[in-house]
């Protein structure tokens, strides 16, 4: 026999079942049986498959609005009438929900008018009237569906439409914890006074409710599947295919084009230029307690605290001194990023001055975005709360993965508990927005493993989650040679867990952005996202726009238009050059060539908007690269009038770095950067 939506139990459901009142038993009871001959199991299946398309979503969405606008009406005050006054109407509420979601999806070829769902509307009206416990039958069948089988069905219903390159709908988000809103709509019809005909009556209706729902579906599955089409490849196949090193692309050209010839006098004659614009102000905090080994950060790891912050606050004091004596009036900060290492290693005090010494320089904008990474092994709730009193919005943290065996075999533990904890704080503290950062690919990793922590993200519900793809180089980086390769999944394992991540968080309520973020749909990155105001930088994706940035500490990286320039990258070297008074400028590039800043945006539009223009007269080879990439199904082109169009297809997106390396000709004279996977 063929699984209904409402089969699919989650554990917690069928535990609450064990608490269930008579009449709630029997309810679950009669619609449990009528299960048994589900006319909409053909849409159901090709739900819960992944094998819907958009289309019919939206055409569900749209049958169901009117039904949930009128049940919201009349079923709080008939609710109310018959004794039924512990249900939750307000948390239950979809209406709202149904009008986001159908104004997100309105692209969407309009569909026929639901037969099925207009005879149920007009049999909800009579109801209301002339029997209102019958009409109490559907809200039980429609909330409870939502509060239950609803959940897989949202998770699905998602998946669907991230593959589409279209938003998430929270028609069956809640913002209340499911258990607890199962538990009040159950307290609800237990309170119901209904003689013993009216308790027959109402089973006999809640039976003839789900049916009415049923013939909707099998409308839906009568649909023209036209928004669906399969990959010519798996995403395995794809990322297996194209799986060579290829940079990030955080800049063009990247890092490794980079030369000591390009000093601190090109950093002074960049700044001494007038400007108005506010600046995008990154400080690297280089120090950690201990060394993760999967880390390729510049870092110190040390244990002695103060005796070297204090040294090092001394330094970019100086730093900020000579930075803003070469410019010709003091600029506003719209953007600082404190990263490293580990910026909480700092103590409260010393987190204070620093704040300080930044303001005693720059003009805070008023809606400075203030974004700081932490380590949460070593954050307490007064130092969360002390973050945010300074002014920091945005905050950031490591889980990597969650499981006790990985993090022990890349040196790095943290208990689930200290991480629900801060979670707790964070949101205690009102930070606008939470990332947290997750590593696919370390040691010890294993499908099951990574799904594990995968619900507890879910769980914790971060606004943003970074996932990185593991990147193995111990020839390069001495502390990674503690790490057995034998102990790395295989390239399969890896792209399944990829695979798992994108189907859980899509389906979750987050939209995928770029290769390897993801935000919740209202996040400013997400929106960021959908209006083409995405850009990159070396600190990943941002919303703020082209702004200069400028990087202070060891090994912090400035980019200008025409100007990039990185410090010292070891602490001594660095502060010498400060005691020498100089800026402690190692190396940079000076970009000015038309055609390199031609390339940069091309690939900089690939990675931030999906979509790109070229003149085919001079872009001929490129052209027929992605050709090639279009017969794999990774972007779709168009060309007119000597114009091609590129746009990056949901599949491509796992390959985007793969996409933007077309227009980078070193990349195809010799690959550098990072695998894929």
């Amino acid at each position: 026999m063929v699984s209904s939506i409402s089969d699919h139990a989650r554990p917690a459901d069928v535990q609450l079942r064990k608490g269930f009142g008579p009449r709630v038993r029997k309810l679950h009871a009669r619609i449990g049986k009528a299960h048994h001959k589900a006319e909409g199991m053909v849409f159901s299946r090709a739900l819960l498959e992944g094998q819907a398309s958009p289309l019919q979503l939206a055409a569900l969405l749209r049958a169901l609005a009117p039904a949930y606008a009128l049940l919201e009406q009349q079923g709080p005050e008939l609710a109310s009438a018959l004794g039924a006054r512990s249900i939750p109407w307000s948390a239950l509420a979809r209406s709202t929900a149904l009008e986001h979601d159908l104004a997100v999806l309105s692209a969407l070829e309009a569909t026929p008018a639901s037969a099925a769902a207009a005879i149920w509307l007009e049999q909800l009206k009579v109801l209301a009237h002339q029997a209102p416990h019958r009409f109490m039958a559907h809200v039980y069948v429609r909330y409870g569906g939502d509060l239950s089988g609803g959940q897989q069905l949202a998770e699905q219903a998602n998946a669907i439409l991230c593959r589409h390159d279209l938003p998430a709908v929270s028609f069956w988000a809640f913002e209340h914890e499911l258990a607890s809103l199962k538990q009040q709509l159950h307290d609800g019809f237990e309170e119901m006074d209904l003689s013993l005909e009216e308790e027959e009556e109402l089973l006999e209706e809640a039976e003839l409710a789900f049916h009415a729902t049923q013939r909707l579906l099998a409308e839906l599955a009568e649909l023209p599947p036209a928004a669906v089409a399969a990959p010519r490849l798996s995403p395995i196949e794809l990322l297996l295919k194209h799986d060579k090193p290829v940079p990030r692309y955080t800049s063009y050209p990247t890092a490794a084009a980079f030369t000591p010839a390009v000093g601190e006098a090109e950093l002074r004659a960049q700044l001494a230029q007038p400007s108005t614009v506010p600046l995008s102000l990154y400080v690297h905090v280089p120090f950690c307690r201990h060394a993760c080994w999967y880390c390729g950060c510049n870092r110190v790891t040390t244990q002695l605290g103060s005796k070297v912050v204090e040294p090092y606050l001394a330094a970019l004091a100086k730093e900020l001194e000579l930075i803003t004596a070469a410019m010709p009036q003091r600029r506003r900060l719209a953007q600082l990023h404190w990263g490293g290492g580990t910026p909480n290693y700092l103590n409260a005090g010393e987190t204070h001055q620093l704040w300080e010494l930044i303001a005693r320089h720059f003009d805070l904008e008023p809606d400075l975005e203030a974004s700081i990474e932490v380590n949460p092994e070593f954050l307490s709730r007064d130092a969360a709360l002390q973050l945010r009193q300074l002014g920091f919005n945005r905050i950031s943290f490591g889980i990597q993965d969650a499981d006790p065996e990985v993090q022990k075999a890349v040196n790095r533990v943290v208990p689930v508990e200290q991480l629900r904890r801060v979670m707790g704080w964070l949101r205690e503290a009102q930070f606008a927005s939470v990332n947290v950062d997750l590593i696919c690919g370390l040691p010890l990793q294993t499908p099951e493993r990574f799904r594990t922590t995968l619900e507890l993200v879910q769980e914790l519900r971060p606004d943003r989650i970074s996932l990185f793809s593991f990147a193995y180089l111990p020839e390069q980086l001495p502390l990674q040679r503690k790490i057995a390769a034998d102990d790395l999944p295989s390239p399969r394992e890896r792209i399944a867990m990829l695979d798992d991540a994108q189907r859980l968080l899509c389906g979750g309520g987050y939209e995928a952005i770029g290769m390897d973020h993801y935000a919740l749909a209202g996040d400013s990155l997400a929106v960021a996202a959908r209006e083409g105001r995405l850009h990159r930088n070396f600190q990943g994706y941002t919303t703020g726009g082209e702004l200069e940035l400028l990087g202070v500490g060891p090994t912090a990286i400035s980019q200008f238009p025409h100007l990039f320039s990185q410090n010292e990258r070891d602490l001594k070297a660095y502060s010498a050059a400060l005691e020498r008074g100089r800026l402690p400028v190692e190396r940079g590039l000076v970009v000015r060539d038309p055609e390199l800043l031609e390339r940069r945006e091309l690939i900089r539009q690939v990675m931030c908007a999906f979509a790109v223009e070229l003149d085919l007269q001079r872009y001929p080879a490129e052209w027929q690269q992605l050709q090639a990439l279009a017969a794999d199904g990774l972007v779709e082109l168009q060309q007119e009038q000597g114009i091609g169009r590129v746009r990056v297809t949901t599949e491509g997106r796992w390959l985007i770095r793969t996409i933007a390396a077309v227009f980078d000709p070193a990349q195809q004279q010799q690959a550098s950067g990072s695998r894929l996977v």
